[in-house]
């Protein structure tokens, strides 16, 4: 015998035109360049795995603001009919309160939960951490010991540099002038250039402290104060250095 539907899912799931929604305008969410680029990369290699949520009482998105951006980048979306496409969607009715607070509750970082280090450490062996959308600076940051690697990056940007010197009539005619001796020094400018860069960016790479507290009344208490969110997980060390007194 078949059941029902557990009485809590409130959604459904179906197909609509882009046309037919709407981004939200007071969406309070933002995304950088960089993290949007790894979204895109995740979306052209996995596919969409669900994360839009549509309130058909508004046509505005609940959630999924970033989602929809990405395939709309991806079908070359511009308003018009011609390039009007369909999409599956969670669809929900509420009302334009409830709208906006389940907004803010899906991308409020305060009610997610956070890893657990050894149980991601542990997953970090059988996946590429790249594709999970993690740098090596968050390794770092949630404790997780990650070895740069300075001769990659070195071998990556002498390619990057070099491709890109080469690029254009002009350049390879400039190129082509150059003595052997003058190749062969430019190279080695190239390289230490590099490696100068390389080396530096792992330089920032350590640039942080981790502060730990026994109880989250104690952080709170803390965060209070000094003035901080005591749900924030970063603190900016130039901005608490000249909240606190030196000890001389």
């Amino acid at each position: 015998m078949s059941k029902e539907l557990n009485k809590y899912f409130k959604s459904e799931s179906v197909e609509i035109a882009r046309s037919s929604i709407q981004f939200a305008n007071y969406n309070p969410r933002k995304i950088t360049d960089s993290a949007l680029k790894k979204l895109k990369q995740n979306i052209k290699r996995v596919g969409m795995l669900g994360g839009i949520i549509w309130n058909e009482r508004t046509n505005n998105l609940v959630s999924g603001h970033q989602r929809v951006t990405v395939l709309d980048q991806l079908n070359g979306y511009d308003g018009t009919e011609e390039t009007d496409y369909i999409l599956r969607v969670d669809k929900v009715n509420l009302s334009e309160k409830e709208e906006k607070e389940q907004n803010i509750f899906m991308n409020n970082q305060s009610v997610q939960g956070e890893f657990d280090i050894d149980a991601l450490r542990n997953l970090l062996t059988e996946i590429d951490f790249k594709s999970a959308g993690l740098t090596e600076q968050d390794l770092s940051i949630i404790g997780i010991d990650f070895d740069m690697p300075v001769l990659e990056e070195i071998r990556t940007g002498i390619e990057d540099m070099s491709s890109s010197y080469n690029e254009g009539k002009e350049r390879e005619k400039k190129i082509a002038e150059l003595s052997r001796e003058s190749q062969i020094a430019h190279n080695k400018e190239v390289k230490q250039q590099v490696k100068d860069a390389a080396q530096k960016q792992a330089q920032d790479m350590d640039a942080y402290l981790m502060l730990s507290f026994d109880t989250f009344e104690a952080k709170s208490a803390f965060c209070e104060r000094f003035g901080y969110d005591p749900y924030s997980k970063f603190i900016k060390g130039e901005i608490f250095d000249e909240q606190v007194e030196r000890i001389e």
